[in-house]
């Protein structure tokens, strides 16, 4: 479910993203994957371990944020 969800958000990255942070990309939908399958024998490990991949999602994002308004002022 959550491997899922961070397959998809990380496949509309731009490739340039994607080519920097891809080890970091790979080792979180390793964590989501590992978390969908054992997270729902312990509800707390899962919403605590889920939190802590979410903040590193977060930051992959704010790189892709960034560098999409650089390539913007860029492209201007």
């Amino acid at each position: 479910m959550l491997k899922q969800e961070l397959e998809e958000l990380f496949g509309a990255m731009p490739q340039i993203v994607k080519d920097k942070l891809q080890p970091v990309m790979d080792n979180l939908l390793e964590r989501a994957g590992e978390l969908d399958e054992h997270g729902s024998k312990d509800p707390d490990y899962y919403e605590e371990e889920r939190e802590d991949i979410m903040k590193e999602v977060h930051k992959v994002k704010y790189l892709n944020d960034q560098w999409q308004i650089m390539n913007a002022k860029k492209n201007n």
